[in-house]
């Protein structure tokens, strides 16, 4: 297979489930950038917003203004870290934790409809395989950074 064309379709299935997810999440006031948090939190209750950035390969910019608009909406609360007094863990409120059964349907109602073209097999395959490489994905990028670092030293030198 041409690594476009798995490039492509993978960009294609999460611009459409971000399509859906957006049409679904408008009942509960909800964006598509903060469902994704919401999971987050829901997996790893309190959670730095750093944390969380690494973890999910987000921008840091945008999870400031998503965490904002979710602690407006009652969402989330921040607590000040028990180890460290400069960050803060991140927990759902009882409102965030009452969103998460309806978005975690709605995000296997649309993936049930799209896998349904695939046996079995076929789907425990795929996704065994697209999440290696998620995970390796993070050292193939750490290992380009450490590349880059190094070739941008000994020019420097």
């Amino acid at each position: 297979m041409e690594n476009r064309v798995l490039g492509r379709s993978i960009a294609i299935l999460h611009r459409r489930e971000q399509k859906y997810m957006i049409q679904t999440m408008k009942e509960y006031g909800i964006g598509y950038s903060s469902y994704n948090f919401l999971f987050y939190l829901s997996a790893y209750p309190g959670s730095s917003q750093k944390e969380m950035c690494e973890n999910m390969a987000v921008d840091e910019a945008l999870a400031v203004r998503t965490m904002k608009k979710l602690q407006e909406q009652g969402l989330i609360e921040r607590k000040k870290s028990e180890e460290d007094a400069r960050s803060y863990a991140i927990y759902l409120t009882e409102k965030g934790e009452a969103v998460i059964p309806k978005l975690r349907k709605a995000l296997a109602g649309w993936w049930s409809q799209i896998l349904s073209v695939l046996t079995e097999d076929e789907q425990q395959a795929m996704i065994h395989g697209v999440e290696k490489m998620a995970l390796h994905s993070r050292e193939v990028l750490r290992n380009a950074k450490e590349q880059q670092e190094e070739i941008h030293g000994r020019n420097k030198e």
